[in-house]
């Protein structure tokens, strides 16, 4: 998939939404920045006629691009309550939960706002499991797994078939 195509895969006013499976190459090629952090906020407002909705990040640490300790994700849809309650729903768009602890491939806009590459798939959330910390990604792996994938698709090195060393089925 191009990145032309990958950065296409966002709603515009009055468009359908369409997500193609793409590869973490793919998703990270596209991605002016790569963080892991945990959501802060959610906050969810009108902006003329759409409903937008805001998530703060507490950023931990950066594996490409921005090098912050907190930013700001908008994406289309949310849930509102003011002036009257209503909600705007975008198949394929992640629900953002304060708490919500992952991996984040986002590229900017052309008003400086950041949004997540493809919907969904950009957004890969750590997940808490009697041993501790996953990522489910093509399987199940250590975040320190991930990581490591992740930087060597960045740095161009070749991944194995299941991703980085330690990727369990």
């Amino acid at each position: 998939m191009s990145t032309a195509l990958l950065l296409g895969l966002f709603v515009s006013p009055g468009r359908a939404t369409t997500i193609r499976n793409a590869e973490l190459p793919e998703i990270a090629g596209a991605a002016d920045a790569i963080v892991h952090g945990r959501v802060e906020a959610v906050r969810s407002f009108w902006e003329g006629k759409q409903i937008l909705t805001e998530v703060t990040l507490a950023v931990d640490r950066g594996l490409k691009g921005l090098r912050t300790d907190r930013l700001t994700i908008v994406q289309l849809g949310g849930v509102v309550s003011e002036p009257h309650p209503a909600g705007m729903s975008v198949p394929g768009a992640p629900i953002h939960t304060v708490g919500d602890e992952g991996y984040y491939f986002l590229r900017s806009t052309p008003g400086g706002r950041h949004v997540i590459v493809g919907l969904s798939l950009g957004r890969i959330r750590v997940l808490q499991g009697p041993e501790g910390p996953y990522v489910e990604y093509k399987g199940r792996r250590s975040p320190a797994d991930f990581e490591e994938e992740v930087r060597r698709i960045l740095a161009g090195q070749p991944i194995g078939p299941g991703g980085a060393a330690g990727a369990r089925p």
